[in-house]
């Protein structure tokens, strides 16, 4: 089973901004399969309606899941995480708040 990494942008983001690409490459360099959703509304975020999207864009959650968050997308990740009731590989949250 491979790897998956989900990079969760934070509020007034979007997946090309800061860091995000360069840690998505960094990160396939190693042969991890990694995706960079594009959160809905991130200039006025809802937050369930980021755990509701979060559900559809990863799907079934393993041991071979990874997070990284950055700002709200730390809480979001953690409220999916906590909804869904399943183990998972790990998360990094950077500069995130709750």
């Amino acid at each position: 089973m491979n790897k998956k990494i989900f990079i969760i942008h934070g509020w007034s983001s979007f997946p090309e901004d800061c860091w995000f690409p360069w840690l998505k490459s960094e990160l396939e360099k190693r042969n991890f399969s990694v995706t960079v959703p594009q959160m809905p509304n991130p200039d006025n975020p809802e937050i369930n309606s980021w755990v509701t999207h979060l559900k559809n864009v990863v799907g079934e959650l393993n041991e071979e899941t990874y997070f990284i968050g950055h700002s709200i997308g730390c809480q979001a990740i953690m409220r999916f995480i906590e909804k869904e009731n399943k183990k998972i590989g790990g998360a990094v949250f950077v500069a995130g708040f709750f």
